[in-house]
């Protein structure tokens, strides 16, 4: 069972930090959006790194911006969609290659529920795809006891003044440190063994 510090790969910023502090966990920047043509040195050069035995890849966006579909350039829909897509394809690639045998990786990423779609479709095909790559790595990696799962939340993207039906737990959207850091922890550990390939929403319900 791994005992080792979990590892961030996330954001350089306030909301990463402040999980990572949560977690008690070691951190590690993830590259720049505005440089993607330094993904592949930093995928290379974090891979090469000590094993891990839990890893959690935290990409974060501070200042999201909404946008209705239609309305939306290239130059716009590459910042919001291509760009980050494109690094969790390059973390988790790193991190599939770093985690050691029977660990675990997990994925955080900004995604609302359907109810609160609307203005956020770059960032709902961000969180689709990423879903897709961990299924990928649960597959690849699982022949030597390796899990991948993906922790969803709308932090960041909503407010708790939703439209109806309100969401079934007074907590919506949920905090960081609290119930996103809850369900982390759960998934990162020996309690979640028989979970791989899955996404949990610890959003009070919202995406039921």
């Amino acid at each position: 069972m791994p005992t080792d510090p979990i590892l961030v790969l996330g954001s350089d910023c306030d909301a990463v930090q402040r999980l990572t502090r949560r977690l008690e966990a070691e951190f590690e920047a993830l590259p720049e959006l505005a440089a993607p043509e330094t993904f592949e040195q930093w995928r290379a050069k974090t891979a090469a790194g000590e094993k891990r035995g839990r890893i959690l890849i935290a990409p974060w966006n501070e200042r999201p911006q909404r946008g209705e579909l239609m309305t939306l350039d290239s130059p716009e829909w590459r910042a919001r969609f291509e760009v980050p897509f494109l690094l969790w394809n390059f973390a988790l690639g790193a991190a599939a290659r770093r985690v050691a045998d029977d660990g675990a990786v997990v994925g955080l990423i900004q995604s609302a529920a359907a109810l609160d779609a609307p203005g956020w479709t770059p960032e709902f095909a961000v969180a689709d795809g990423a879903l897709s790559l961990v299924r990928s790595i649960a597959a690849s990696e699982g022949t030597r006891g390796v899990r991948a799962n993906l922790v969803s939340t709308p932090i960041g993207l909503v407010t708790s003044d939703v439209i109806l039906p309100r969401p079934p737990l007074a907590l919506f959207p949920g905090e960081l440190e609290e119930e996103v850091a809850g369900c982390v922890r759960l998934l990162l550990s020996q309690d979640a063994k028989g979970l791989t390939g899955r996404l949990l929403s610890p959003d009070g319900g919202r995406s039921l």
